[in-house]
């Protein structure tokens, strides 16, 4: 386990080096709220790159954020000066396309939260063995880019969806009675999931445990 992302910008460095890139990115998925519309938040990223996050947040933000939510497929995005040209997208497998390509891997985590990987200016061919690699490196990268920017602990983990999804809605103001209609529970299973929740992350009450679900990054 990473101690700081310092720890962490080495193996970034070797993943980039194993996909010949001209740097890389980690970006953190921004809960959607009602206060909030969500985004990506750049967490670490190579020196001399900030142009090239800033040209792909700027541009493609709404497909990142449409594709994490609904695939964890890695993509391949042409990059394009033009701005008139229609972006180029194809799955990994495909052939590279001429010019510039980054390599984003989707990386989902539950409770613990969402993010991209970006590896900017990948040249060459990439087997299938090594994306899988590389996809599997990228989930232990946002793992505990995570841990270290949110301070999210393993409780995190323990809870379930259903658990989160109470919380969520109690804390943005709804009784039981209401989430259990949003949700088709019973009133008597929301209070159960808010209970086991609550157990779960050692806190007397409700109140506790919906500001120290805030606070380890669990719900907004």
């Amino acid at each position: 386990m990473a101690g700081s992302t310092a720890d962490l910008f080495p193996k970034l460095v070797t993943m980039q080096q194993v996909c010949a890139g001209a740097g890389f990115a980690v970006l953190a998925a921004q809960a959607q709220t009602l206060l909030t519309p969500g985004g990506l938040i750049v967490k670490m990223q190579s020196p001399g790159n900030e142009d090239l996050v800033s040209q792909l947040l700027d541009e493609r933000l709404e497909f990142l954020l449409a594709h994490l939510r609904t695939s964890p497929r890695p993509l391949m995005l042409a990059s394009v000066d033009e701005k008139a040209v229609r972006p180029t997208l194809a799955v990994i497998g495909a052939a590279l396309l001429e010019g510039r390509t980054d390599l984003l891997f989707p990386v989902q985590l539950g409770a613990m939260g969402n993010g991209i990987i970006v590896f900017f200016g990948v040249r060459g061919d990439i087997g299938n063995e090594v994306l899988i690699e590389l996809h599997r490196k990228a989930l232990m990268v946002m793992r505990e880019t995570l841990r270290l920017a949110f301070g999210v602990t393993p409780v995190a983990e323990k809870l379930n969806e259903r658990e989160i999804e109470c919380l969520q809605l109690v804390g943005n103001g709804m009784k039981s009675e209401a989430i259990g209609e949003r949700l088709q529970l019973s009133v008597h299973t929301v209070n159960a999931y808010l209970g086991s929740a609550t157990t779960k992350l050692d806190a007397v009450n409700r109140i506790q445990a919906i500001a120290k679900s805030i606070r380890l990054g669990i719900i907004a």
